[in-house]
């Protein structure tokens, strides 16, 4: 496809957006519910139902139902007693013991203690397991040495004075910790079941669970179905008895079944071209929140094509119109991004972070683009030839559309557009199978450390593979430090490093659509900036 047709497809996709916005279809939305049952749009297959090995929004909304840890969050997302019924800090904010609730028991009833606790914080840094989110537990005593494998699990900083106490110490003091110890990740699982059954464990018929609910059925690509959990702590407080989770990857199934009574919730995003008549439809039951997110783009940089052209890195990124993507390809209120973090995480800190070129405009962009277009020795003679991989996914087709078409029309680069099922796709991202591929990072917590660890050279979640020593220093050096100022310079000026390295190419800060049926009661939706939410939470308005 020459660049004038690819252009002119990309014009056509924010037409019809536009053309599409203005239609509004008049179905009602229909307001009954069934007895008994939460059903949710979880918006795709989840990958896996292992806390460890969880990386997506769809696994992590199943798990947070399915495993409980020492800690909780609340709406809010502040960190509140979970499993932990009190904990205490030392002094110099090292050591943390936590006091565990007594008579705790998994879903098969049998005994849950600190040992098992043990057992699941070490599974999360034994490499062998592979956990994407090891690095929350990378300050622990040992913690990193594991990950890196020059120390055996065993040796991690977390012991059982007894059977209701878990004593946690760390490297240095850290002031997030609690907040990570609310995550899925952590949730206590049974080391009994998980020798026995191997992968198997988390099948049905094996699977036992320490949360709100225990897994019923699972049919890969139907639906998931949890029945509440009877020994769960909180049981009295858990009112709806089973959630059934289904994974439109449509988006526009997942709002036919919103539309017609099949779900009560669509829990992360609608149909782009419908977003406008949804407003005016649902007025009161369309959510839109600014998710603490960065969506962007990965360059493979194990191709030397990229690692060592960073001039091509540069051009590429210069020559997204972020302005028009944002309000023209997507138009839902979404932030254009010039940085590798964005400027809400921790009320602002970081918002100095950006490139130096973010005020220029888009014409001035392009002239800089094209210089470096050639000097990385590349024309319309001999052009850039790239796959551009994304999961299946409309919004992500729309996106890739209109900047294959901006790079085609206005450097000349060939592009090949491949989607994939997600499972696929994050397993070839993971690996390095691919050439540039679109990407998305929400938020664990409030935190710049939530965006730091994917940029570091072995980082679980750096699918770019950039690798400088010197940012990692700096990384360490901030995460050691002691005064807040001192902290928040070294994170910054990292990240500053990264980001005119091109480690990646930021595009813009994500929000998040969230349809909620009126008689869905105690879902504090407006709040949530991190999209993390609890079926345990939620009453049905009778």
């Amino acid at each position: 496809m020459n660049s004038k047709k690819l252009y002119c497809s990309y014009i056509c996709i924010v037409c019809s957006i536009i053309l599409t916005s203005c239609s509004r279809p008049q179905t009602a939305s229909i307001e009954q519910h069934p007895l008994d049952t939460l059903r949710i749009d979880v918006g795709s297959e989840a990958p896996t139902l292992d806390p460890a090995l969880s990386e997506d929004a769809a696994s992590g909304r199943i798990i947070n139902d399915l495993f409980a840890g020492v800690v909780d969050f609340d709406q809010q997302n502040n960190p509140i007693p979970g499993m932990a019924e009190s904990w205490n800090i030392s002094a110099d904010g090292k050591t943390y013991i936590f006091h565990l609730r007594p008579n705790l028991k998994f879903s098969d009833g049998s005994a849950i203690s600190a040992n098992d606790f043990i057992y699941t914080y070490r599974r999360v840094v034994d490499p062998k397991t592979g956990s994407g989110h090891n690095y929350l537990l990378s300050g622990v005593v040992n913690g990193d040495k594991i990950i890196k494998g020059e120390l055996p699990p065993a040796s991690l900083g977390i012991s059982a004075p007894d059977q209701q106490t878990i004593k946690i110490q760390l490297e240095h003091p850290d002031a997030n910790f609690l907040n990570y110890l609310t995550l899925g990740t952590v949730g206590v699982v049974s080391q009994k079941i998980i020798e026995k059954y191997g992968n198997a464990w988390t099948e049905p018929q094996n699977m036992v669970t320490s949360g709100a609910y225990t897994l019923t059925e699972h049919i890969v690509n139907g639906h998931i179905l949890v029945s509440k959990n009877p020994y769960f702590f909180q049981a009295n407080q858990v009112l709806i008895p089973k959630v059934e989770y289904f994974p439109y990857v449509d988006h526009n199934a997942g709002l036919s079944a919103y539309k017609t009574g099949g779900v009560d919730l669509v829990y992360q995003s609608v149909p782009i071209d419908q977003y406008q008549a949804l407003k005016q439809e649902y007025p009161k039951e369309l959510h839109t929140i600014k998710q603490e997110a960065i969506y962007f783009y990965d360059l493979n940089q194990l191709l030397a094509q990229f690692k060592n052209n960073p001039a091509l890195r540069q051009a590429l990124s210069m020559a997204i119109d972020r302005e028009t993507l944002v309000s023209k390809v997507l138009g839902q209120g979404e932030t254009v991004l010039y940085s590798d973090v964005t400027a809400t995480v921790e009320s602002g800190a970081y918002k100095s972070v950006q490139y130096s070129w973010a005020n220029l405009s888009y014409p001035e962009q392009l002239k800089i683009a094209k210089q470096l277009y050639a000097k990385a020795g590349y024309s319309s003679e001999h052009p850039l030839k790239i796959n551009l991989s994304y999961n299946t996914d409309d919004l992500h087709k729309k996106i890739a559309l209109a900047i294959t078409g901006m790079w085609q029309a206005n450097l000349g680069v060939e592009v090949v557009l491949s989607n994939q099922e997600w499972k696929t796709f994050i397993a070839s991202r993971h690996s390095g199978n691919y050439v540039v591929a679109r990407d998305r990072w929400v938020a664990d917590y409030n935190s710049v450390t939530s965006y730091t660890q994917l940029y570091l050279c072995n980082g679980m979640q750096n699918n770019s593979h950039y690798c400088n020593p010197q940012y990692d220093k700096l990384i360490a050096e901030a995460d050691k430090a002691t005064d807040l100022t001192q902290k928040r310079q070294l994170y910054a000026q990292a990240l500053t490093l990264a980001l005119n390295d091109y480690a990646i190419i930021p595009l813009f800060q994500p929000n998040y659509s969230k349809l909620v049926k009126p008689y869905i009661q105690n879902l504090d939706v407006e709040h949530n900036f991190f999209n993390v939410e609890q079926s345990k939470w939620i009453k049905f308005n009778n």
